[in-house]
């Protein structure tokens, strides 16, 4: 399925969040596509790149942590 929304590569966003891809390009190695359609309402990026790391490094094993993942998806009716 492809995004509604086009993914906003570093040089379409503004400079607050190229520093921002900056970052995850050097910690990660590639920006999320999740983070390149956050970009569209620049604000909610920042918060949410503060947040993620408690999710993806939780103490949930990997296997409940993609399980919560398809649940949630499965009950707003989203394809995961």
């Amino acid at each position: 399925m492809a995004a509604r929304l086009p993914y906003l590569e570093r040089d379409q966003v503004p400079a607050e969040i190229q520093t921002l891809y900056d970052t995850v390009q050097k910690a990660a190695g590639r920006v999320l596509n999740i983070f390149k359609l956050m970009a569209h309402h620049a604000k909610s990026l920042p918060p949410f790149l503060q947040w993620y790391p408690a999710l993806r490094d939780g103490p949930l094993d990997i296997k409940l942590r993609q399980l919560a993942y398809v649940m949630a998806s499965r009950a707003n009716r989203c394809n995961y």
